[in-house]
């Protein structure tokens, strides 16, 4: 993956990342979660400390993830982690100064419960409940994304699709202006953003005919310069297709 793809991973995956509406509507996520947890976690008498708590640290926290895991996720890209495995680790590594900052909060809010947890309890309650908000997040993002393009987008979008790269379980739709990333199976990302005249030159790559500005051929080695200066394998099954274009 490029240098420029990798900057853009997560901001792909999180268009409007870091803008005023995405904090507004993240940290209300936070503190909506926190409050349920609040209440699901009330055993005393103290319901409104409980609940001061538990949002108090799930907001804190969530700010702290939302600085924290992008640039995490861009250095697991670069080491060549996939895109999921990348976003584990880096949940995993960023539960540690969040649970510090979480158990830091909790020991002004409510003392008395602090000394009840070890750090590894710390870590692990931390860990499960940043994956959980984290996970929650993201489908919920997905989902908004989904309606608002399903009303403001018809069915030409396509038309200024130049390929489809699989990603693991993902698929980057790129586009002249930037790409975006969507979890669906490369079939049906072909269904809904190909076109006629587009080609599956790989397992992993569908190109659109007239993003195509170069064939490069290195022996048996077959390559799709594209438009916006991508470089496409092609598999050795997708050679008769891109001959039968006359471009070599």
């Amino acid at each position: 993956m490029r240098g420029n793809e990798l900057d853009g991973v997560v901001e792909s995956w999180e268009p409007d990342l870091g803008q005023l509406g995405w904090w507004m509507r993240l940290l209300l996520f936070a503190a909506a979660a926190g409050g349920t947890i609040g209440l699901i976690g009330f055993l005393s008498g103290d319901l409104l400390i409980c609940l001061f708590d538990w949002t108090g640290m799930i907001v804190i926290g969530t700010g702290l993830a939302a600085g924290l895991l992008p640039g995490m996720i861009r250095v697991g890209r670069r080491l060549g982690l996939p895109l999921g495995a990348a976003a584990a680790l880096a949940v995993a590594l960023t539960a540690i100064p969040i649970a510090g900052a979480a158990a830091l909060f909790s020991a002004w809010a409510w003392p008395k419960e602090v000394g009840k947890m070890s750090a590894a309890d710390w870590y692990i309650r931390t860990l499960l409940v940043e994956a959980f908000i984290v996970a929650g997040w993201t489908m919920l993002e997905q989902v908004r994304r989904a309606r608002s393009l399903g009303i403001a987008v018809s069915l030409p979008v396509a038309s200024d699709v130049l390929c489809l790269q699989m990603e693991d379980h993902y698929v980057r739709i790129h586009r002249p202006g930037g790409s975006t990333i969507e979890l669906m199976p490369m079939k049906a990302a072909i269904a809904r953003y190909g076109r006629p005249d587009g080609l599956r030159v790989h397992r992993s790559w569908w190109v659109a005919h007239a993003a195509i500005r170069a064939v490069e051929q290195d022996g048996r080695n077959w390559r799709l310069v594209l438009s916006n200066g991508l470089v496409v394998p092609v598999a050795r099954s997708g050679i008769a297709s891109v001959r039968g274009l006359n471009l070599v």
